[in-house]
């Protein structure tokens, strides 16, 4: 029977769609366990543009903390009848997932309730590693066959992976995030390339900001390349939706190069069609 798309996989299409194109290539198996994890990750991560203030963001994570820690508590009643609750815990139980990946998880978003530049790359490199390398490996626990334990160099390349698409992203998002007067940008950065934060929020390319793209772009094929180094000793076709975000971020990271390295280029999204044609060759030669 053909999968119809849950609400879970709507609102991954909807908010997260890059992901969702990737979880298409999943077994059909833990398709539906794929969204509603993405689905969960999109609710965390929306935390800070949804209310006016930090401190209302982090009590909504303290309401997903305690929602996670009841599950692990084996409590049967929740006083919530939020869509992915149940799910979560189906999810939890079946792939008997530990608490600390989803605990890290929610306390890496923390970080956006503080408007504040990172102070360095080690500090964006250990955001996005909370951020996306961690939901990677709750991604690649439910993939992996029962009769199977997770290889360690497949850990790698999705660590590698999921910094790559976090700090692509960062920079795909430079126009939103200047609106709400964010930045991720890390301090360092900005001083070595003589910028400020008001120039960045005003959405004003100067060359400083370009020479910070550029870095941020080469921080991130770093880790790509570095995924691609590590030796091949599991199937890959298991783990394609995770695997994929190297092509993807790779295909992003040349279009903002394409474009001069200006983040508010509103044609760096442009081209869907093509990625997503080269996304389906790549899933299907193997070549990430």
């Amino acid at each position: 029977m053909p999968y119809t798309l849950s609400y879970a996989g709507h609102e991954t299409r909807k908010f997260d769609r890059d992901r969702f194109l990737c979880s298409l290539f999943a077994p059909a198996s833990s398709l539906e366990d794929i969204h509603t994890i993405l689905a969960f990750n999109i609710e965390i991560s929306k935390s800070r543009e949804m209310v006016s203030d930090g401190l209302l963001g982090e009590m909504r994570l303290q309401w997903w903390r305690d929602i996670v820690s009841s599950i692990y508590l084996q409590d049967t009643v929740f006083d919530t009848d939020h869509y992915l609750v149940s799910g979560l815990q189906s999810i939890i139980q079946k792939y008997k997932l530990k608490c600390g990946l989803f605990t890290d998880l929610i306390n890496a978003r923390s970080r956006d309730m503080i408007d504040d530049a990172p102070k360095n790359e080690a500090e964006l490199t250990s955001y996005s590693y909370g951020t996306t390398a961690v939901l990677n490996r709750i991604l690649i626990e439910i993939m992996c066959q029962s009769n199977e334990s997770l290889s360690k160099n497949l850990i790698k390349i999705s660590n590698h992976a999921g910094i790559a698409w976090s700090i692509t992203g960062i920079i795909r998002a430079s126009s939103v995030l200047s609106k709400y007067k964010r930045i991720y940008i890390p301090v360092s950065l900005m001083e070595k390339n003589n910028f400020t934060i008001y120039e960045f929020q005003s959405q004003k390319v100067t060359q400083g900001i370009k020479a910070a793209i550029g870095q941020l772009v080469s921080l991130a094929r770093n880790e790509i390349n570095q995924a691609r180094k590590v030796p091949i000793d599991f199937d890959k076709r298991t783990y394609l939706p995770v695997l994929l975000q190297l092509s993807l971020a790779d295909m992003y990271l040349s279009r903002i190069k394409s474009f001069n390295f200006d983040p508010f280029e509103p044609k760096i999204e442009k081209g869907r069609l093509i990625r997503q044609l080269k996304l389906y060759i790549r899933a299907r030669t193997g070549l990430l």
